[in-house]
């Protein structure tokens, strides 16, 4: 018998592999995105009447949406999922309404580790086949992360990881760039700069690597030596560091003035909230707060929304919808500080961190001042495969409480101030609502 003959005989393996009940999941999830999709067009080809939206500055403001952006988000959202589950359906051999047989990759794959002058790994070819898939689906944010990087993964959302210290984002171009270095590590001893794009890692080019990818090499066992190439101003250079247990202090509280507190958020992990509340609890906040979000990657909108909360006593903080279930994000705080807020933001302020300012800008609570945001505003949610491996993709976009999405747009300050000259805006600002903000007898 043929190689060909042996390989129509071969049922599809690993996680490449699918049983009749993933199929009828996959397909089930697909009518459902295009029944939302049919339900969603016909009613809004319904006449209907629109009710004009709350004033975004109402302090009592409790939801009210934008129509066009809720349909336009819903649209996007939904054409992203069907393209995605269409095209991932295709190169993992699911095979929608057939048999179990090996899909055209799967065949590809066997040609390429069966014929191959030296030994392939047919899991690194996988691996490509579905990082392929997802860059293939146009979503920027999705990720693709094996079953030996799902420790690596849930370290991500804590406040403990091991790594060499510094933090990450993916910038507009694809690369991979170090956004702050934590004093005192690994990273700051051996000369690693923020703004330095990475490059390679133990020679293994990152160079459009998913920002997933990336964090899961620099991570691992104690004391494990690394060797790093970054691209710092047009030059390259060559860094060895040495991964280390690395304790997260996402809050940075501080007395800049007479009863002024300044808070920095580097980024929203588990108890950063915590952190916050604890932070100012310490401080004289009488005549303002400053809230530091420069170079703040995001992480948990749980977590944004409870520090929201200290300055926001009730009402809307953010929201979305996924297949017309809406999620809201609610304020709900009976003793908020009412201090004068001024909010810093730059180009590195993504996701939580911008929902946060967003809400603090929407709900009049604060000023927001520096230069327009990064502009990530879009939910992504995780697919198990079967071999323990995870998917994770884009499903929604949210809404500020006026009804705005960020995404791709990012926050536009009310004021626009460079770096330079943050300090001294925030202190003349706060100086004047302080005295706007005192009782007249006093």
């Amino acid at each position: 018998m043929s190689k060909a003959a042996n390989r129509r005989k071969k049922t599809i393996r690993s996680g490449m592999a699918s049983s009749p009940k993933t199929r009828s999941g996959v397909v089930k999830q697909i009518e459902k995105v295009k029944q939302a999709e049919i339900s969603k067009q016909a009613e809004t080809a319904k006449p209907r009447s629109h009710k004009n939206l709350l004033s975004p500055k109402n302090e009592g403001f409790a939801g009210a949406t934008s129509i066009t952006n809720q349909e336009r988000s819903e649209q996007i959202r939904n054409s992203i999922l069907i393209v995605f589950l269409l095209i991932l359906t295709l190169v993992i051999g699911i095979g929608i309404g057939g048999r179990d047989r090996d899909s055209v990759v799967d065949s590809a794959i066997d040609l390429l580790t069966e014929n191959a002058p030296s030994e392939i790994s047919r899991q690194v070819l996988e691996r490509a086949a579905i990082e392929g898939a997802l860059k293939a689906s146009g979503d920027q944010w999705a990720n693709y992360f094996p079953s030996s990087a799902i420790d690596k993964l849930e370290e991500r959302n804590s406040n403990i990881l091991t790594g060499i210290g510094v933090t990450l984002k993916k910038a507009r171009s694809g690369a991979i760039e170090i956004v702050k270095v934590i004093s005192g590590t690994t990273a700051e001893k051996a000369g690693l700069l923020a703004g330095d794009q990475i490059l390679e890692v133990n020679e293994t080019d990152v160079q459009g690597a998913s920002l997933a990818t990336v964090g899961a090499l620099i991570r691992g066992e104690i004391g494990r030596e690394l060797q790093m190439r970054v691209l710092r101003n047009s030059e390259k250079f060559e860094f060895r560091v040495a991964t280390e247990r690395v304790n997260l202090n996402t809050v940075e509280g501080s007395q800049i003035d007479n009863g002024v507190a300044y808070l920095a958020i580097s980024n929203f992990a588990l108890r950063t909230a915590d952190e916050a509340k604890s932070a100012i609890s310490s401080l004289d906040f009488r005549n303002g707060v400053i809230l530091d979000l420069r170079n703040n990657p995001g992480g948990q909108i749980q977590e944004a929304v409870s520090v929201a909360e200290i300055f926001i006593g009730n009402g809307l903080i953010t929201s979305y919808k996924v297949l017309g279930e809406e999620r809201v994000f609610n304020a709900r705080n009976r003793n908020p500080i009412l201090s004068p807020i001024v909010v810093m933001i730059n180009r590195g302020t993504s996701s939580a961190a911008e929902l946060l300012a967003a809400a603090i800008q929407d709900r009049n609570r604060g000023v927001v001042i520096g230069e327009r945001s990064y502009g990530k505003g879009s939910i992504q949610d995780f697919v198990t495969l079967r071999d323990g491996s995870r998917i994770e993709l884009t499903v929604a976009l949210y809404l500020t409480p006026s009804g705005r999405t960020i995404e791709n747009v990012g926050v536009t300050p009310d004021l626009v101030v460079r770096a330079e000259d943050l300090n001294l805006k925030a202190l003349q600002i706060l100086g004047g609502l302080s005295v706007l903000n005192r009782p007249v007898n006093e």
